[in-house]
């Protein structure tokens, strides 16, 4: 499997002590590919997405790495799911974008073959802090984890409400849908709005959907040195 990289493109940023990323809100994005077939030469799977023009920051750098991984995990998923029967074909493209002191990106890919129920689309995201390269989760971004997808369980419940069927929303609750568990919160990225919840395939129906928690939803459990996410 390789990863083709693109070559370095200058990124004008603001360090602080030396190798922290302040400003990105100019940062040049580069191309990158990956493209692999199956071993059993039945599929082929093909990744576009974004990544940050390193120039000699080590931050962006950190980062760029774990958008990468993030590409070659969309890959890696299509090649254990993939069909050992029929051709198949996997296309996933990923879109980099700025936020506060935040770089996310957000994968999204189609899964096709000659099955019942295809195409079915994939999601992935990853989320990296602009001044030290980490990867921002639910651990650190919340004081309290279990309290912060608590609350974005609460909200997401109330958004989806809206939208569902009585019948829907009852059998969602059930099969836990709104708990405060990892599994049901996989995929976000931060926006001007809120946290964007990206909701997978089949959790609500089928097909992709997103679902924005507003930053004032959840601001009173951020850990403080995350706050600057908030905007």
């Amino acid at each position: 499997m390789n990863v083709i990289k693109p070559g370095a493109l200058f990124l004008a940023l603001l360090a602080l002590g030396g190798t922290a990323v302040t400003n990105v809100a100019r940062a040049e994005t580069s191309e990158a590919v990956i493209s692999t077939a199956s071993p059993d030469g039945l599929g082929t799977a093909t990744v576009h997405y974004q990544r940050l023009g390193t120039a000699d920051s080590p931050t962006a750098e950190t980062i760029n790495e774990h958008i990468d991984a993030e590409a070659n995990r969309a890959v890696t998923q299509a090649m254990w799911n993939g069909s050992t029967r029929r051709p198949w074909t996997f296309d996933a493209s990923g879109t980099l974008k700025t936020w506060a002191i935040t770089v996310s990106e957000v994968f999204t890919g189609v899964y096709n073959t000659a099955e019942p129920h295809m195409p079915m689309r994939s999601l992935g995201s990853v989320v990296c802090d602009t001044r030290s390269g980490v990867v921002i989760t639910w651990d650190n971004l919340f004081r309290d984890k279990t309290a912060g997808l608590t609350r974005l369980g609460e909200q997401l419940e109330a958004q989806v409400a809206t939208v569902a069927s009585p019948t829907e929303l009852r059998s969602w609750r059930r099969a836990g849908q709104f708990a405060p568990v990892d599994v049901n919160f996989k995929y976000w990225t931060p926006t001007p709005e809120g946290i964007a919840l990206q909701i997978p395939e089949v959790q609500f129906g089928r097909g992709l959907k997103v679902v924005t928690i507003p930053w004032a939803a959840v601001s009173d459990l951020i850990a403080p040195g995350f706050l600057p996410i908030t905007g």
